[in-house]
């Protein structure tokens, strides 16, 4: 079985959706603790994504989980958000 990940980055169908729907709760949570503003939270979770489908080719699973690649990915743009 394939990650979402990788098929992310090998642009198969629905893979995108895929990713959005399994790490949407967690970053929303994540986005809501950092920004407290739904609207900025909303905003940003659209830029992160789209920085983790830029990203998704670099995913390596011998360095971690999928988590560990797409958090830090949120928690930095939440960051630079925030200030």
């Amino acid at each position: 079985m394939s990650s979402i990940l990788a098929d992310v980055a090998a642009g198969k169908p629905n893979a995108v959706a895929a990713c959005v729907q399994k790490y949407t709760p967690p970053i929303w949570n994540l986005a809501r603790q950092l920004l407290r503003n739904p609207h900025d939270s909303e905003d940003a979770l659209q830029d992160i994504f789209l920085d983790v489908w830029r990203s998704a080719a670099r995913f390596d699973p011998s360095a971690g989980s999928e988590m560990t690649f797409v958090l830090p990915i949120a928690r930095r743009r939440l960051i630079d958000r925030a200030r």
